[in-house]
């Protein structure tokens, strides 16, 4: 068994939910990612986390590694203090103990945070926000969030709603949100905004010659090959997807004055449309003067909800490692 501290950490996304052993030299050792489309609610998240950490912990019992907790970064309004998902709307989450779940499996320390804080909280500390000390992380994916790293501390606001971001109206006549409100930045901005309204738009389905794609058969990649492909309606969803993030991009770093903006999730990768709009709304507004805070992608890309979660335990915010606690 190796002396370096290792950790179990858990990305759970609206899409996907990654298990990784994550080892305090930055190394993912094993890996599991699980599908849960459609998995909604208390009961069903709650069982395939479960089921997911008995997977990973027979792993490493089989290998004779022993974790020194549980990381897990999960989407939504958490409670660190209590390990609680208080309220996740792609989730369906109300007031879930999350940590308690995990601790059911795994009798070790658990810590739970908001995912896109968690990976925020990753790049900080390993990633591409080494050296900052103000710094912000906005992510796009299933859904659209954003962290702020102020004076090298995580900012969570006065209920850990901080950074919800995709749930702030755009517009006032728009469609109806995963979290009942009308309009939300995720309903023409997330990837399934974007195949909401591709499909709407009448989209031709990648790869086939005739008819019309429905929603059911439609994925945000399918979306993004059309439009490169030159489908004009496809063009026009990444487009205006791209106005929007751009416009919030804009807002946080006036708002937020960062170092640097981190750009994360799913939607933003090398050569993404969407990272070129976003760079361009923040690189186009600049005061007098002022400079723009550079813009990058996260360096563990699809990981950084896992580096993330294992930093929760690998690098805390406070000087004591939660194995040494007693």
């Amino acid at each position: 068994m190796s002396h370096i501290p290792e950790v179990l950490a858990v990305d759970m996304g609206g899409t996907l939910l990654r298990v990784g052993v994550v080892t305090a030299d930055r190394t993912i050792a094993q890996q599991w990612v699980h599908h849960i489309e459609g998995r909604r609610g208390a009961a069903p998240i709650g069982a395939a986390l479960q089921s997911a950490l008995r997977e990973a912990a027979g792993w490493m019992s089989a290998h004779a590694r022993y974790p020194a907790g549980v990381g897990i970064a999960i989407p939504g309004v958490i409670d660190p203090e209590d390990g609680i998902a208080r309220y996740s709307a792609n989730l369906d989450l109300h007031n879930v103990p999350v940590a308690a779940l995990a601790r059911e499996v795994i009798p070790a320390p658990v810590a739970v945070e908001n995912d896109v804080r968690a990976a925020a909280w990753g790049e900080y500390q390993w990633g591409a926000g080494l050296g900052t000390r103000y710094m912000v992380y906005m992510s796009a994916g299933t859904g659209i969030a954003a962290a702020v790293i102020d004076d090298g501390r995580p900012y969570r606001g006065i209920s850990g709603a901080a950074g919800e971001l995709g749930h702030a109206p755009v517009f006032p006549d728009g469609e109806r949100c995963s979290c009942g409100n009308v309009g939300c930045l995720e309903t023409v901005a997330s990837g399934w905004g974007i195949v909401h309204r591709a499909a709407q738009s009448g989209m031709v389905r990648v790869g086939a010659g005739l008819g019309r794609s429905s929603e059911a058969a439609l994925t945000v990649e399918a979306v993004f090959q059309a439009a490169a492909t030159g489908d004009r309606a496809a063009t026009a969803v990444i487009d205006d997807a791209g106005v929007y993030l751009g416009q919030a991009a804009v807002s946080l770093v006036r708002l937020l004055n960062p170092q640097k903006l981190i750009l994360g999730g799913g939607l933003f990768f090398a050569g993404s449309p969407l990272v070129a709009a976003v760079t361009a709304a923040v690189e186009g507004v600049s005061l007098s003067g002022e400079m723009p805070p550079p813009v990058s992608l996260a360096a563990f890309g699809s990981n950084s909800g896992l580096i993330g979660a294992a930093c929760l335990l690998l690098a805390p915010e406070s000087a004591s490692r939660p194995w040494e606690l007693s």
